[in-house]
């Protein structure tokens, strides 16, 4: 592996025989199909990275990569670490990135505290480990991961930061290339096509077919139920319309279609558009509940990427678990912005999903990384699924 820089004089008491430290061969096994299969950065390094934190028992991580011709490394991928270190850069000698970039080895320090000019408050106390991530002898990123006493880590986690990012390189060079490549990004812009008319225009179809199915209980009940599920019906497909153009017009530009939900998001704000939504897309008898401020001072790309988010997440508790309530919520705090789907329906299949259920996962993580945030999945104590996005605080 290499000369290793250690600090704190604590490298031999982290080393253990503790198998549970070795490389996980399904974890291994799980990254190389990510990265097979994702060709998006800077979504791909935040999933290595979280399995890398699972993978050595870790709190949190980071992924850098070295600008060419400047000397410091920029921060693009995290995992659950401290506000605003998404996007930032550091020198050589700043910070454990800056050691990594100085030393061009790996590092392991007892305490971050003892790292030269560290950018970094409130992470005195973790044991660190920092990983050059070279391709073909070149310095093109660095791997940082962190965890709080009584952690303290060794030479295993070490190897096994070492195979994470040879894999991280492979990653940064084929997402590189493709970059560069037509084709790529032909189908880059097929798949965010793919997306949104995943996420939102077949939502609405599906929100139209439950309603036709409803016209004759309606007109069973009086004639002005029917015809006013008729008039809904009518007003769905309209903006099933909208949201059609405004995607066909993207084709050759930047669209704010009037009229569209995304531009609704944008422009009145995430609980203007998620109450619209509720009104058109959710089925007679469903109770959804927006618990949402309407001044949530959002960056326009983000309240679309919630709305986005929000709109797979309600379609999946509705259709796939048979939810009858789905709340949306939206919390900001010191640290972090937290906005939740949750319901009352079935729950997560045990399997891995497939189709349609896998796809849709798949976009929501791809949106909330695009805005610099994460996303988690998992079945409720109480019953249903929790869908939660963490954005970075304002």
């Amino acid at each position: 592996m290499g000369a290793m820089a250690r600090f704190g004089g604590c490298a031999d008491e982290a080393m253990s025989d503790n198998k549970s430290h070795m490389i996980d061969q399904d974890h291994l096994r799980e990254m190389i199909e990510v990265i097979s299969g994702e060709l998006e950065l800077r979504p791909l390094l935040t999933t290595i990275v979280q399995k890398a934190c699972e993978l050595l028992r870790a709190d949190r991580g980071s992924i850098g990569l070295v600008k060419a011709g400047e000397n410091l490394v920029r921060i693009e991928a995290v995992y659950k670490m401290p506000p605003g270190e998404l996007g930032s850069t550091a020198r050589p000698g700043e910070g454990l990135a800056g050691v990594v970039l100085r030393d061009r080895k790996p590092v392991l320090l007892g305490r971050y505290g003892e790292a030269p000019a560290r950018p970094l408050g409130g992470m005195d106390e973790d044991s660190v480990v920092g990983m050059p991530i070279l391709w073909r002898g070149e310095l093109i990123g660095t791997f940082g991961i962190g965890a709080g006493p009584p952690k303290r880590f060794g030479d295993n986690d070490l190897i096994a930061l070492e195979m994470f990012a040879r894999h991280a390189a492979i990653a940064i060079h084929n997402a590189r290339s493709y970059e560069r490549d037509k084709k790529y990004a032909a189908l880059q812009e097929r798949q965010r096509l793919a997306r949104d008319l995943h996420d939102n225009v077949s939502q609405l179809i599906f929100s139209m077919s439950m309603v036709a199915q409803s016209v004759g209980a309606g007109f069973s009940k009086s004639r002005a139920e029917g015809e006013a599920r008729i008039a809904r019906l009518i007003e769905i497909t309209g903006l099933a319309q909208t949201e059609m153009k405004a995607l066909l017009a993207e084709l050759h530009g930047p669209s704010d279609e009037e009229g569209s939900m995304a531009e609704l998001a944008r422009r009145a704000g995430l609980a203007a558009a998620l109450r619209r939504h509720a009104e058109l897309a959710a089925p007679e008898g469903a109770a959804i509940l927006v618990d949402v401020p309407d001044d949530d001072s959002l960056p326009p790309r983000q309240r679309e990427a919630l709305l986005r988010i929000a709109q797979e997440a309600m379609a999946n508790a509705i259709r796939h678990g048979g939810a009858q309530s789905v709340t949306f919520s939206l919390t900001q705090a010191a640290d972090a912005i937290r906005f939740a789907v949750t319901d009352d329906g079935g729950g997560l299949d045990a399997k891995t999903p497939s189709g349609s259920a896998h796809m849709g996962l798949s976009s929501m993580k791809t949106r909330a990384c695009a805005v610099g945030g994460t996303l988690a999945v998992k079945n409720r104590a109480s019953g249903g699924v929790c869908v939660e996005v963490a954005l970075p605080a304002l």
